[in-house]
């Protein structure tokens, strides 16, 4: 359904309200109703919109601060200088490919960098035709789930006209208590015992019985429950989980691990963003990528949807399309903004198991994200 169709259903429907100040319903939910206002949305459900956290609220559940001026987190800025460089020869080669775990977002990223951020050079490449030249590609030539370690040896495309060299990754990352909740009702190639227990999920440790000296006499040993993953480029095994997070951005995030514990940098350009941040700022996010890979926001010419000049906000579902609820009443950004503002992703884990988790998870990446 088109936003005028969509538009045309809600005026149609009863309880449906434009929200302003004046009766409150507006109030601490402006930022959320100005994204929308841009895709031409008028009137929402009345008592669906009452259900949208205030900034306030997501800020202080999803962000644990309630402080105005903090933002999005982009790590890894200080690699855009070495991606421009080393394709300033040939600049109209540059793409921005996602990257990501699976049930991070990887899929919404690309369809608001292929609205919104074009490469000039490659524009220009085309005569003109944004929507062909625009320079960003739907996921790294490695696969947008493998790890950082298949870089430069498997390709998902044989046939692809760019080097990885000229392919700056953006990797989206979630924080672990939510991602592993999203893990248990939809693993896609992971594996691991206990996956199916969604009341036990993601059971980090695995609960075995060793039997004593006495006859009869049992106790509760207690490892890791390991994990494997099936990617393009092969199989990966795990000691847990949360120990996948550890790895998988690991390779990312880290460049190795010498003799005396240290680690360093990522040996290319990439940069790393938090999930969250391209629901509740996808404009500052896209921003920050498009200016890092030397690219512009731009509005494409043929893209009717939204005002011309006005940035792209997917406010539909990007891997559902329009399957969340009556269209008249609902759409995925507004979804997104209900199930991620208003819980703290920990609150689903007994103490127990946040202890595990805690005793597992990356501090340094976890921190580097505020995840702690």
């Amino acid at each position: 359904m088109s936003n005028n169709a969509l538009n045309q259903s809600q005026k149609n429907d009863t309880g449906m309200i434009t929200p302003n100040l004046s009766d409150g319903t507006l109030q601490g939910k402006e930022r959320l109703w100005n994204i929308l206002q841009t895709r031409n949305v008028t009137k929402v459900d009345a008592a669906y919109w009452a259900s949208i956290p205030s900034w306030p609220t997501i800020r202080k559940k999803m962000y644990h601060t309630e402080k105005d001026n903090a933002g999005p987190i982009v790590y890894g800025l200080e690699t855009c200088q070495a991606f421009q460089e080393a394709t300033s020869s040939n600049p109209s080669q540059r793409r921005i490919s996602p990257a990501g775990l699976f049930n991070t977002g990887t899929n919404y990223l690309s369809v608001l960098l292929e609205y919104n951020c074009q490469n000039p050079h490659r524009v220009e490449k085309f005569h003109g035709n944004a929507k062909r030249g625009h320079g960003n590609e739907w996921e790294v030539p490695w696969g947008k789930h493998s790890p950082a370690s298949a870089r430069g040896t498997y390709y998902k495309n044989k046939n692809m006209k760019y080097t990885v060299d000229e392919v700056l990754p953006v990797v989206l990352i979630r924080n672990p208590y939510g991602w592993m909740k999203s893990m248990c009702r939809n693993p896609y190639t992971a594996e691991w015992k206990g996956m199916q227990d969604k009341a036990t999920c993601p059971q980090l440790k695995e609960k075995t019985k060793e039997w004593g000296h006495g006859e009869g006499e049992a106790t509760n040993g207690e490892g890791y429950n390991p994990v494997d993953v099936k990617y393009g480029s092969g199989i990966s095994h795990h000691e847990s989980l949360g120990n996948l997070w550890n790895d998988w951005y690991g390779e990312y995030f880290y460049k190795h691990m010498n003799s005396t514990n240290k680690r360093s940098e990522s040996p290319f350009p990439r940069l790393i963003i938090r999930f969250e941040d391209i629901i509740f700022y996808p404009y500052e996010v896209t921003q920050k990528i498009c200016e890092c890979a030397g690219g512009v926001l731009g509005h494409r010419e043929e893209d009717k949807d939204v005002t011309n000049g006005t940035f792209h906000y997917v406010v539909r579902s990007a891997k559902a399309g329009m399957g969340h609820g009556p269209a008249s009443k609902r759409n995925g950004l507004i979804d997104s903004w209900l199930r991620y503002g208003n819980n703290d992703a920990k609150d689903a884990y007994s103490e127990e198991d946040l202890e595990i988790a805690k005793e597992i998870l990356d501090p340094m990446i976890a921190r580097t994200f505020e995840y702690t």
